[in-house]
């Protein structure tokens, strides 16, 4: 599976997506795709005439009282671009929002704790991104951001989460590879606690990243090496970098690297567009 494809992919999907352009070729990225229900977020200076304004600063209030001093104070809050995205999302104004280039997984996550409930399934907020390597493979990667150290339960919940996501995609099956160095003990009994809950997903043990039975989803057990990992194969590969793309919040969220070229915005646009589009599309 090509970016082409995922791009064309893309064009067809009828989610309804917040851009928060921080740069004009964000913008252009996404009017590239053609997509049909794109809104553009402009700076903190053009919320005043947005009437979802007062209803994004209440929905701040409800979620974060303890943050919030009053009603102005929430205005304030409210007329940040990525947090106003993401309330947007949060209100059922849209499907998805991605902002860039330079939003991190820990500026998504901030967003996401002032907009969003927690998930329904318990999941924890974790980012995933995804490389398209030179002959068009595509791997999602997590989590290479936000995550110290993962537990066991943990590595589980982001290794389903992150399948979930892959299997959007239309890239063909997941099939999940938990990293490991050779003195982590664990990773069995975490490939095990996998299995048991999704059974119909193949998942492995690798202990040397050798991508055994063509694994397309892996699982780093922490974020510190999961970013490293990230960006060497960038780097050394000439992959394209899409994302990252909260997983374990109930709405789409996704942001641009700072370095990202053209092709890797519309790449997460359209990422972002197949997440968030209805099922069946």
């Amino acid at each position: 599976m090509s970016l082409s494809f995922l791009l064309e992919r893309a064009r067809g999907s009828r989610g309804r997506l917040a851009v928060v352009a921080g740069d004009p070729r964000l913008a252009a990225a996404a009017a590239s795709l053609g997509l049909g229900a794109v809104e553009y977020v402009g700076p903190e200076e053009t919320r005043a005439g947005d009437h979802r304004h007062g209803a994004v600063a209440e929905l701040l209030r409800r979620r974060r009282p303890g943050r919030v001093r009053d009603g102005i104070h929430a205005l304030d809050l409210a007329a940040d671009p990525i947090r106003f995205a993401a309330g947007l999302v949060g209100l059922g104004e849209a499907d998805g929002m991605v902002g860039g280039p330079g939003v991190s997984a820990r500026t998504l996550a901030d967003a996401a704790e002032w907009t969003m409930p927690v998930s329904p399934d318990g999941l924890p907020v974790r980012a995933v991104h995804w490389l398209v390597l030179p002959d068009g493979t595509i791997l999602a990667l997590a989590d290479c951001e936000l995550a110290g150290r993962l537990g066991t339960d943990e590595r589980v919940a982001v290794g389903i989460a992150a399948a979930a996501a892959h299997a959007r995609l239309g890239n063909g099956p997941p099939r999940v590879a938990f990293l490991a160095g050779p003195d982590d003990d664990s990773v069995e009994t975490v490939v095990a606690a996998f299995a048991a809950l999704r059974p119909e997903v193949p998942a492995t043990a690798d202990r040397r990243v050798r991508l055994r039975e063509g694994a397309n989803v892996l699982i780093f057990p922490g974020g510190e090496s999961g970013h490293l990992a990230l960006r060497t194969a960038r780097d050394l590969s000439g992959a394209r970098l899409l994302g990252p793309l909260l997983v374990g919040a109930p709405g789409v969220m996704a942001g641009v690297a700072e370095d990202a070229d053209f092709e890797e915005m519309a790449g997460t646009i359209a990422l972002a567009a197949l997440m968030a589009a209805p099922a069946g599309t």
